[in-house]
């Protein structure tokens, strides 16, 4: 196992890596926003959110969420409904909150990716219009290749949608229950990818605060996207907002631990430990922690060690265990604080 030397007072690096530059290196106290939220009641296994007030983010898409009429009894979309310009075809999936169907765009013969708000299982139906428009907001303002493509946002009257590009793919959930534990070249080049999508995210003055293998779809060709910015916090309005009552979101077995205290209080290293976990599941096959419930798995973010990667797969590389420890380190100050300087320790790793 590699030891790790001081950097500064507050920043550790393992000594394999100690010779990398981190010119990006960040602030240790970045500004984050506290927005006004409203709960999402979520199943075990789902995500615990409480989503944002869409007034925290952009706000020229077109759509007030406060004066859209909500049908009174809604109607679940089917194969062959017309949503705006768009035909629903085929179901991809369902959440607590939202259904996901493959669409065609009639103008421009092309599929796409329809996001629609499931009203039957939504207690407070405006709270949710703000955060469909909250989440659009934050996908239009990310434009790069490793985050899916936003296209549209609407409301049909029947449903309000989010349109993006469609990928054949699936997944990295889905991988990992089918098929177990990825190899570590594999899994590396994955996370090497996730890490230029979360700069990018984070470069867009965005916390992703979800994220986990079911929210980083792979395609045949091997390239990672993220997805679902349903709980994507900006970081800009701290000042303007002020101080607000601690809120809860993401996904328990994934969130990192100042996220399981505050998430309006958090900033991108949140997004580095849960990529951290994600990356420990895809080499390992399992979860670092493990509890019958999300209280037991919050409690073991926040108070226990993981075990080492490499002590649950004999033969992993040793440098590669270290950098997944490195980053599933309890206090943010001694997980890797930029991206750039991840995807150094990355290219380091996978030798490139």
């Amino acid at each position: 196992m590699l030891s790790f030397i001081v950097l500064g007072p507050r920043s550790i690096l393992p000594v394999g890596l100690s010779t990398m530059t981190n010119p990006f290196r960040q602030s240790r106290t970045a500004d984050v926003d506290h927005d006004v939220a409203d709960t999402v009641r979520a199943g075990a296994g789902e995500t615990d959110s409480i989503r944002n007030n869409a007034r925290s983010l952009p706000t020229d898409l077109g759509l007030d969420p406060d004066s859209a009429e909500i049908p009174i009894n809604p109607v679940i979309p089917e194969p062959g409904d017309r949503i705006g310009p768009y035909v629903l075809q085929e179901k991809l999936g369902s959440g607590v909150s939202c259904f996901v169907f493959r669409g065609w765009d009639e103008a421009n013969l092309c599929p796409v990716a329809i996001k629609i708000v499931n009203w039957a299982n939504v207690y407070d139906r405006p709270a949710a219009m703000r955060q469909m428009r909250t989440e659009a907001a934050a996908l239009a303002r990310v434009k790069h290749p490793r985050v899916v493509r936003f296209i549209d946002f609407g409301f049909d009257p029947r449903w309000p949608y989010i349109v993006t590009e469609f990928v054949e793919g699936r997944p990295l959930g889905e991988l990992l229950r089918s098929g177990g534990a990825l190899p570590p070249e594999w899994a590396s080049y994955i996370a090497s990818q996730t890490v230029e999508g979360l700069g990018a995210v984070w470069r867009a003055g965005l916390v992703h605060r979800d994220i986990k293998p079911d929210n980083i779809l792979i395609g045949p060709n091997g390239v990672a996207k993220l997805i679902d910015f349903g709980l994507a916090m900006s970081t800009a309005l701290r000042a303007t907002n002020g101080e607000a009552a601690p809120e809860l979101a993401g996904t328990a077995a994934y969130v990192a631990p100042e996220q399981a205290k505050n998430a309006s209080a958090v900033d991108h290293r949140a997004d580095i430990y849960s990529l951290g976990v994600t990356f420990y599941e895809a080499i390992t096959g399992r979860l670092p922690f493990e509890g019958r419930n999300r209280v037991q798995m919050i409690f073991q973010h926040l108070n226990s060690q993981p075990v080492a990667p490499l002590e649950r797969v004999p033969g992993l590389p040793p440098l590669l265990s270290d950098l997944c420890m490195w980053m599933l380190v309890k206090n943010p100050d001694e997980r890797p604080q930029n991206y750039e300087e991840l995807r150094q320790a990355f290219d380091t790793v996978m030798g490139v």
